[in-house]
């Protein structure tokens, strides 16, 4: 969920149609390159150890308290908004959930064949 909040404003229009519309995945050179991740590195084996690198930059030079309160001002511009884009996207997958689409998807992943929409 929040996809469709936070994808447009990371993505240009046409990527963002691409990505979320065709469903594909991608590798994170390209999630880099798109501007999804900050980093991408060659290994899964280095995802940790670079993690845990950026987040000792991050705790090294600023006290805890003063992180809190920047993170929570950093994201307060979007929280009504994303509030509302969640709502949007709850009550669009209930519908979707409820449809005789929902159904052919579904029983076209169990028999492992392509669905066929009318």
């Amino acid at each position: 969920m929040g996809g469709s909040f936070t994808l447009p404003q990371k993505l240009q229009n046409q990527v963002c149609n691409d990505v979320v519309l065709t469903g594909r995945t991608f590798s994170g050179t390209e999630a880099k390159e798109m501007g999804i991740v900050l980093r991408s590195v060659p290994s899964r084996s280095m995802v940790l150890e670079e993690s845990l690198t950026l987040a000792e930059q991050i705790v090294s030079s600023t006290s805890p308290n003063a992180m809190r309160e920047t993170v929570k001002l950093l994201r307060a511009p979007y929280l009504g908004i994303m509030d509302a884009q969640l709502q949007l996207e709850a009550e669009a997958q209930a519908r979707c959930f409820a449809s005789e689409d929902f159904k052919i998807a579904l029983a076209s992943v169990k028999n492992k064949t392509l669905p066929v929409f009318d």
